[in-house]
């Protein structure tokens, strides 16, 4: 089997449990990785406008006087350490280690604060629908 992740040979007990998570997984690592790299723009545009390096039209200047960067900050970094975790989830998805670790990946991909969780809900829901399946569990070795 070609993709991402293992390599298993069909008469593997494995193969199966695999091609069903490879599809789901691999959406959740775009989404992961597509968060992680909208997080880190907003982080550097942030931080030109507030260093100064960079200046906004005056109507959107004052409304943004209203927030702090703490307001800006914060979210970006919940959204960054979501991202990570779905990336990692993922990626254990794809090895077929760390159930766990792939369940986690799979919710913090609904709690991203980016427009990447329209897209991080459906994966969620489709990737928990597939390890919730005794089989696939079976193959993780849990």
């Amino acid at each position: 089997m070609s993709g991402p992740g293992l390599n298993l040979p069909k008469d593997d007990p494995r193969y199966q449990a695999l091609s069903m998570v490879r599809a789901p997984a691999f959406l959740l690592l775009c989404v992961g990785t597509l968060n992680l790299v909208l997080c880190v723009t907003i982080l550097a545009l942030a931080g030109l406008i507030a260093s100064g390096a960079m200046t906004l039209a005056p109507e959107w200047s004052a409304s943004l006087k209203e927030y702090s960067l703490v307001d800006f900050v914060l979210p970006a970094v919940a959204a960054i350490i979501c991202g990570v975790l779905s990336v990692w989830g993922a990626l254990s998805a794809l090895s077929l280690r760390g159930w766990g670790l792939a369940i986690v990946g799979a919710v913090t991909a609904s709690f991203c604060l980016s427009p990447t969780v329209c897209v991080g809900i459906p994966a969620t829901c489709w990737l928990l629908f597939i390890l919730s399946r005794p089989d696939v569990r079976k193959a993780f070795g849990n």
